[in-house]
């Protein structure tokens, strides 16, 4: 049996089109939500614009110091150690200047890295944009779901705010077809002139020789182009943004409460007058009263990092800790190990055509896409925890195939004459089933329970740790498994295939299933009593309900029947407040 929301707004709403029905009942929510996730979009192109440039030709001629393996994990992990620190930075910077404002402030971070990258004339200048680039990667992937939540309706924050990873996927598939396309710029190879033989005995392009010879083949903007192109989106968000509103919810942390109430009423298209929009402000002030008590009373008591250290009570350690490790688990599934550098992977299983491994690579694109969907519209229906272990099961069963093939036919496929290609497509047909299999599971999912394992007053800083995780380990699987394609080969693929499955396991051993779960009932199992964390949140929740009158409303239209109206209840709130 499902959980009664406390919120009247959302019993209202819970009977409302839900999915893409509700969201085009909902256009200017929609288009909004929709218009911020630009900076997803270049989230997922940055991922997958670098993988192809670093095996096209001209790349490798004008660096050739790019060439290694350990090298190559740097420059590609670079932009997961900037994206760490600038999601970090972004919770201060969003609820200082606003969740718009801070968008676009990395729009301008991010510009400065991406000119960096397709401007750069030297290794140096590269590995700057590339981190500085990761900045404002790192500041989109933290506001830009912030402020969806925040500006979607009760009904439809879940469809909303997945339009982050389905654009992710989109922005990856988009860099993947542009690399595809440009490489022909001038030809496929780049002819470098003066130089009889551009190649080594293996077939590899000697880079280190043919530097400082023009490539007559091959253009520069075939991989300049691509890595500029990120700015276009970045500054249709950033100017686009200024039409856009700000989020009622920072407008009332900041007691702004009349924009507020402008701001929601352009978002719901209904009159400030609107019963159902005046029980949504006062259930906005609420959760931002919440929030200033519970930290007040946190500090108060036991310093300014005391929020923090509640974080690490028993209760709360178990729901950081599975939070953490899912992130863990997911980044060893080896997902952005085949977005990196899914060029060099089919290339290794025996195709020597730079055009054959980047239209493979764009097809894995394309399947993160589509197969992103089922979770957006059957997540609610069979659970969490099925989806996520069903994704597990498929990953370690890909990896394995993978790995028996590449095995068997290694040594064929190394003699670079073409030998076993059909056992080389069976290879990436099944890296393109586990591309399947994590974008309707491992993709999208762990992010949803990151959001339900927490009790309101935690979960700010709980998601902030666990996303930290999730960028810290993105970070060690770019800088290492260039290195580790290189010397375990298909046993890459076996520790791939081991961390999927013992991914399942924990989930199924460890993780509750949070579909129609109450807060007090997460509690529970995670060892929690009555004088829990989440009952005290209910507790004191409950006291400033009444205080706004809204506890025991049935319907919004019960507004009505209050001795005040919501200006009074402002009026009343502040002055306690002051």
């Amino acid at each position: 049996m499902g959980a009664v929301s406390q919120s009247v707004v959302a019993r209202n709403n819970a009977d409302k089109p839900h999915g893409l029905a509700g969201m085009l009942k909902n256009p200017y929510v929609f288009s909004t939500c929709l218009f911020a996730s630009l900076g997803c979009i270049m989230y997922g192109y940055d991922q997958g614009v670098m993988g192809p440039v670093l095996v096209m030709e001209n790349f490798k001629n004008h660096f050739p110091t790019f060439q290694g393996s350990t090298i190559q994990g740097w420059l590609v992990a670079a932009l997961e150690l900037g994206a760490w620190a600038g999601a970090l930075i972004n919770g201060f910077l969003a609820d200082r200047i606003s969740r718009k404002y801070a968008m676009m402030v990395a729009v301008i971070i991010f510009t400065l890295g991406t000119g960096l990258q397709a401007g750069a004339q030297k290794p140096a200048y590269f590995f700057a944009g590339r981190i500085v680039g990761g900045l404002g990667i790192g500041m989109f992937s933290m506001v830009i779901p912030l402020y969806q939540a925040e500006i979607a309706p009760p009904e439809l924050r879940g469809s909303l705010v997945s339009l982050q990873q389905l654009s992710i996927t989109i922005g990856t598939a988009i860099a993947f077809w542009i690399d595809y396309g440009m490489q022909y710029v001038g030809g496929t190879t780049c002819n470098p002139e003066g130089i009889s033989n551009p190649y080594l005995a293996n077939g590899d392009y000697n880079a280190v020789q043919n530097h400082g010879h023009t490539c007559l083949g091959q253009k520069t903007i075939s991989w300049r182009l691509p890595l500029a192109l990120q700015i276009i989106p970045a500054w249709i968000l950033f100017f686009g943004m200024f039409w856009f509103p700000f989020s009622p919810r920072w407008l009332m942390m900041k007691h702004r409460e009349e924009e507020a109430a402008a701001a929601l009423s352009k978002l719901r298209r209904l009159p400030t007058s609107d019963a159902l929009l005046q029980a949504e402000l006062l259930e906005i002030k609420a959760a931002v009263m919440f929030d200033e008590e519970t930290e007040a009373e946190a500090v108060s008591a036991n310093g300014a990092w005391a929020p923090w250290k509640a974080l690490f009570a028993p209760n709360m350690f178990k729901r950081l800790m599975l939070g953490c490790c899912m992130m863990v688990f997911q980044q060893f599934t080896g997902i952005n190990a085949v977005l990196y550098y899914a060029p060099q992977i089919f290339a290794s299983f025996g195709f020597s055509s730079t055009t054959q491994t980047l239209l493979a690579t764009g097809v894995t694109g394309i399947l993160q896409i589509i197969f992103t969907l089922p979770a957006v519209l059957y997540l609610d229906k069979f659970g969490r925890k099925t989806f996520l272990i069903a994704g597990a099961i498929g990953m370690f069963c890909c990896h394995i195939v993978v790995a028996a093939v590449e095995g068997t036919y290694e040594d064929a496929w190394n003699l670079n004459k073409g030998l076993d290609k059909p056992q080389g497509w069976v290879a990436i047909a099944f890296i393109w089933l586990f591309a399947i299999n994590f974008a309707y599971s491992w993709g999208p999912v762990t992010w949803v329970l990151t959001q339900e394992i927490f009790p309101n007053s935690m979960r700010s800083r709980g998601v902030s740790i666990v996303a930290s995780t999730n960028w810290m380990f993105n970070f060690v699987i770019g800088l290492t498994t260039k290195d580790m394609l290189g010397s375990m080969k298909y046993g890459t693929y076996i520790f791939f295939a081991i961390f999927s499955g013992l991914g399942g396991l924990f989930i199924w051993k460890f993780a509750p299933e949070t579909k129609d779960k109450t807060l007090e009932e997460l509690d529970i199992f995670f060892g929690g009593s009555e004088d829990s964390i989440a009952e005290a949140d209910r507790i004191r929740m409950q006291r400033i309900y009444e205080s706004l009158g809204l506890a025991g409303l049935e319907t919004v239209d019960d507004l009505k029947t209050e001795k005040h109206s919501i200006s009074e209840q402002y009026e009343e709130t502040a002055k306690v407040e002051a």
